[in-house]
């Protein structure tokens, strides 16, 4: 068998042992999801997993990795503007969100889950004088009060469009957001 043809098979089934875990997710916590299960609803033997991961919490953790460096890419394509365009950032993770979404509710739901503080982390301003230029902060002090409180309001609102089936498009749900970020910036002193 040739390389390429080696390398697909591979990642074929990578890929269903990942989206089998994924439907799994949606459906119980991390803990209690058994490689056998896991093996069956991929369809896979149980040496076909173990030749690829060590156990259910290695696939867990490579799936969130992609993701956040997935988010990552996202974000840091911006963070180099003189000003920080927050409409195009949130509409580009809104719709990579909109086309992962069993991922992201998966990640969401987990306990086990360091996505969104990671995320979060990736995001936040190195400095004082950064944070004023993405965000016009008001007061140096209180930056980080600011930082947080908008991530866990856009946090909420993503959760929420995700669990009511992304009822809105990504463009009203992007707007929604910017304009409640908006409102919250212009209104704090």
């Amino acid at each position: 068998m040739g390389e390429n043809a080696a390398d697909r098979r591979i990642r074929k089934s990578k890929d269903r042992i990942k989206r089998a875990l994924i439907a799994l997710l949606l459906k119980k916590d991390l803990k209690d999801i058994t490689v056998s299960e896991l093996t069956e609803l991929a369809d896979i033997n149980r040496g076909t997993f173990y030749l690829h991961y060590r156990d259910v919490v290695e696939l867990f953790r490579e799936i969130e990795e992609e993701m956040v460096e997935e988010f990552s890419r996202h974000i840091v394509k911006y963070k180099n503007y003189s000003a920080f365009l927050r409409t195009p950032v949130l509409g580009d993770i809104f719709q990579y969100v909109a086309m992962n979404g069993d991922i992201c509710r998966a990640l969401l739901r987990s306990r086990e889950s360091t996505f969104i503080s990671r995320i979060f982390e990736l995001s936040r301003p190195g400095s004082a004088e950064e944070f004023q230029r993405y965000y016009k902060c008001w007061n140096r002090d209180y930056c980080d009060y600011y930082y947080d409180f908008i991530c866990y309001g856009t946090f909420a609102m993503l959760r929420r469009w995700l669990e009511t089936g992304m009822k809105e498009n990504v463009e009203q749900v992007t707007l929604m957001v910017e304009k409640m970020i908006s409102n919250c910036i212009e209104n704090i002193t």
